[in-house]
This record gives structure tokens, sequence and C-alpha cells, in this order.
């Protein structure tokens, strides 16, 4: 099971970047840092450049969340990232149906309708 949802594009890293968070924000997202590592990494699959990361948070299901567990923050934000490879740009995000299962199944079911929702946003791009 995969941990992550990720979609690859054409279109220049950068600019998908900034629509990307323009259309988080205008969703009601909440950005609370970013990093753009200016890095070249080689794999055995190939180079892996320019990656960038994104934490995302939306307050109202902060709210939520801290009412079944207040210590919830240990896995606040969720994580957007982008990189650039040979064979072009990706998007993608942290899937936390999956990776929050430690914190248990109420918090999971919270987590999906936001989690279709940045999904549904990385497609539009």
């Amino acid at each position: 099971m995969e941990f992550y949802y990720v979609k690859r594009f054409d279109e220049d890293l950068d600019f998908l970047w900034e629509r990307f968070k323009k259309k988080l924000e205008e969703a009601g997202f909440l950005l609370i840092g970013e990093r753009i590592p200016v890095a070249i990494t080689e794999t055995e699959s190939g180079i892996i450049a320019d990656y960038h990361l994104l934490f995302i948070c939306h307050s109202e299901l902060v709210e939520e969340l801290v009412k079944i567990d207040p210590n919830i923050g240990a896995l606040l934000p969720c994580t957007g990232f982008g990189y650039r490879t040979e064979e072009g740009n990706y998007l993608g995000v942290t899937l936390p149906s999956v990776a929050w299962k430690i914190a248990g199944e109420k918090v999971v079911e919270l987590m999906r309708p936001m989690e279709e929702q940045v999904k549904e946003i990385i497609d539009s791009l």
C-alpha cells in the first residue's frame, strides 16, 4: 500500500508548484511552511532535482483532530512534495489515511475528505 499520491506532469515544476499552492489556499488550506532545496541527487533510476516540500494544514480539520487526541500535533502537518526527473515533473501528497493509521480509525476517517480534496487539486493542475 502506497503512503503517497503522486502525478507526473510535463509543465515546468516551478509553474506547477505555484498553481498547486494557489489552489490549496483557495480551497481553505493553510500553507504553514515551504522548503525548496535546490538539490540534485542521483539514484539508481536517474537524477532527482529541485525537491520541493510544502507543509499543509486545514484549521477546521485540526480543531476536530485535537478533540480526538490533543497530541495529534505529532503527526501534523500533511506534506505536499514536488520534484523533477528526466521523465518529467511530479507533484504529490502524503496520504493521511495510510500514514496516520497509527492514530486510529477515527482520525483516518476525518482525514479522508481532506486527502481526496488535495488529490483532486493535484489532478486539476
